[in-house]
Formats: structure tokens, sequence, C-alpha cells
């Protein structure tokens, strides 16, 4: 069990942390070949933008699931900030089954278009959909993540305690 969990955190630290650290440190070193290539040498190259941007979307969603496992990402708390703890932990458990049922609705069909694609990109002839391919592995980190603060939450109203915490300390309490 213990190695189980131990490659499951490798695992989904390698998608959520390493990769989009790895994708972020190429995307900088080509821009800054870019800009060598451009204003030093006067010769400046396509495929470097390209990868830029392509990179920015893979960071960008890859990105996302880290915010969401940090609970470092952008909320509009103006009424869940006024209700009571128990107010707070059922709206919690409703926006919960919101999120994971409609992102779960979805992952199927996402992978299905993103297999079947049949577009390059124009420079270097990478396959869209491996790029794209992030879009559903944000998909299902944060339905996964979703349903471990789904149990937590229930199990809080259940026990009326209601506050809830997920992250404690430096290692997350989810996965």
């Amino acid at each position: 069990m213990k190695l189980m969990k131990k490659t499951t955190r490798w695992f989904v630290d390698f998608f959520e942390v390493y990769l989009p650290i790895a994708v972020f440190l190429l995307m900088f070193i080509t821009f800054l070949v870019n800009v060598g290539f451009r204003y030093i040498l006067k010769d400046p190259q396509n495929w470097t933008f390209e990868f830029s941007v392509y990179s920015f979307v893979v960071v960008g969603l890859l990105g996302a699931c880290t915010a969401y496992r940090k609970e470092d990402h952008v909320v509009f708390d103006l009424l869940y900030a006024e209700l009571k703890p128990r107010g707070q932990n059922i709206l919690r458990i409703i926006s919960y089954l919101i999120v994971i049922v409609s992102l779960a609705a979805i992952i199927p069909s996402s992978v299905r278009y993103l297999l079947k694609l049949p577009t390059v990109t124009s420079i270097m002839k990478i396959p869209e959909g491996i790029i794209f391919m992030s879009f559903p592995v944000l998909l299902v980190s944060t339905v996964c993540r979703s349903v471990c603060r789904l149990v937590l939450d229930v199990k809080a109203f259940r026990n009326k305690t209601y506050v809830q915490r997920y992250n404690t300390g430096e290692k997350d309490a989810l996965i």
C-alpha cells in the first residue's frame, strides 16, 4: 500500500509539478534563443516562436492542476464568505458535485477528439493532439481532487465539524 501511494504521488507530482517546470524552462531557453537569433544574428527562427506558444499552452493547463492542488486559484466567494460553516460545507459539496459531473462527462469525448485530431503544428510538425493532451490531464486531475475533497466534506458534514482544510502543511493532505 505504501509503495502504491508513493508511486501515485510521484506520478501526480510528475504531471502537476515537474513536467510544467521542465516545459517552462524549455520555453524560456527557447525564447532566449529566439532573442539571440533575431537581434544578435539577425536571423529569426520561426520554430522558436511556435515552440514558445505551444509550451505556454501546456504550462498553463498543467499549471492549473497545481493551482487547484494548492488551493491557489481564483475564487469568487462573496456569498460563500457570508455563510456559517454548515452553509459553506453544503455549498462546497454542491460545487464539487457540479465540477465532478460536468468535467467527468467531457473527459471521454475530449480524449477521443484529441486522439483523432489530424492537425500538426505548422513548422515543427508535432501532432496537436499530443500538445493538447494536457487538457484531459487537467480534467482528470480536477475530478480526482474534487472527489477526494467531496468525500472529506461529506464526512465533515456527517460529523458536524463542517470546517475543512485540504492542505495540511508542506505535503498535501490529498495526493
